[in-house]
């Protein structure tokens, strides 16, 4: 059997700020078309790992790595996603997903036929002229991901994307989140705090220590696809999310 090609690999990572180090010698793979989803305490460093990732912060020692290219500065195939979803007021639906080609200096009328198709994949068809004062907040954060998705992103970076959400919309967008990926089949690196999310979501889990964030624990989660509402009562995925509650839980007796 080949094994799939690893499209990130974080090696050794440490990053220190004033306060002390967040981050401390961590290191994990994410395999091409693979979902992962990074899970912790608060302040252990996963959004530093992410824009580590990203390019946008420098490690302090160690280095990370995108299909073998060494990452010291942001890269063009990468898309994010934060938790806020960041949008122009002053632009519609449609301008503001065309909005990342011409950022990167594509002409906009060349994608439009690719938006169109996010905004129907995101469920968002009938809203492509509203502003984003009209739109809900989760209908705002699927506008992002399709935003992030525009140029077809071969590794797709998501910061805690559903975290200002009430609990019935982020499982919401969680399930449409699902839908999106798996028509596109990106790399995903996802932070949440979210452990039903990372379950639901996930082919791997990595949870993360508290500061400074070390990889406690990698599972795999080997619930079929696709994912629905079903999966939510089936007993491996309480197993799961039992599994990454316990690795964190440990950590406040430890």
């Amino acid at each position: 059997m080949t094994m799939t090609p690893v499209a990130v690999k974080v090696d050794g990572l440490t990053k220190t700020f004033g306060t002390g180090a967040a981050v401390e010698d961590l290191s994990f793979e994410v395999r091409e078309n693979e979902f992962v989803t990074i899970v912790g305490p608060s302040g252990c460093g996963k959004s530093t790992t992410l824009r580590i990732v990203s390019g946008l912060v420098p490690p302090t020692q160690g280095n990370v790595s995108i299909r073998g290219k060494q990452v010291d500065a942001p890269i063009g195939d990468v898309g994010m996603v934060f938790q806020s979803p960041v949008l122009l007021p002053w632009r519609n639906t449609v301008s503001n997903v065309l909005f990342t080609a011409e950022m990167r200096g594509e002409s906009p009328s060349a994608y439009r036929e690719r938006a169109l198709h996010l905004i129907k994949l995101a469920s968002l068809e009938g809203f492509e002229q509203r502003y984003p004062h009209e739109l809900s907040g989760g209908m705002q954060q699927r506008v992002a991901i399709c935003r992030a998705l525009l140029l077809n992103p071969s590794l797709l970076l998501m910061d805690e994307p559903f975290g200002a959400l009430d609990i019935m919309t982020r499982e919401k967008m969680g399930f449409e989140l699902l839908k999106i990926w798996s028509a596109n089949k990106t790399t995903v690196l996802f932070v949440t705090h979210s452990i039903t999310e990372a379950v639901l979501l996930s082919d791997t889990i990595i949870v993360m220590t508290a500061r400074p964030g070390k990889a406690k624990a990698v599972i795999s989660v080997d619930l079929p696809r696709p994912r629905d509402v079903k999966t939510l009562r089936d007993p491996r995925f309480l197993e799961l999310a039992g599994a990454v509650r316990d690795n964190i839980e440990a950590q406040w007796v430890e």
